[in-house]
């Protein structure tokens, strides 16, 4: 979940709330063991009621299309996000932690589709 998330926004302005630490042996040893859990951090002050950062656990972004979309569809859309990346990072405060390279790597939680790794291997991204 990207935030600052309409749900939670909702959840810490209707009642007063207190948004809690998930860090212990279990978290980490969980996120080591899957590949599409990260570490996390909700920023203090992006909630009301909650001033000081958050450490918890989340799945990271995916862009992710049907293998039926054609791969110049799929090539243009990741071009034209990597090639704008900073204008892209503005789109959403989720989007502001982004990096490239770690898009690519980390946590890949579906094959590439042809059009992507196109791009990526056209970018350096990936060999």
């Amino acid at each position: 979940m990207g935030h600052p998330a309409g749900s939670i926004q909702e959840a810490t302005t209707s009642c007063d709330s207190v948004l809690v630490t998930v860090d212990n042996e279990t978290i980490r040893e969980l996120v080591e063991e899957r590949p599409y859990y990260r570490m996390a951090t909700i920023p203090g002050g992006m909630y009301r009621g909650n001033d000081e950062d958050v450490t918890t656990f989340g799945v990271g972004a995916t862009f992710v299309s049907s293998a039926d979309v054609s791969e110049d569809a799929v090539y243009t859309v990741v071009k034209a996000v990597f090639e704008n990346f900073d204008d892209f990072k503005q789109l959403h405060p989720a989007f502001a932690v982004l990096e490239k390279e770690e898009m690519v790597s980390d946590g890949l939680s579906a094959p590439l589709h042809a059009g992507a790794e196109k791009y990526y291997s056209e970018a350096g991204l990936i060999e």
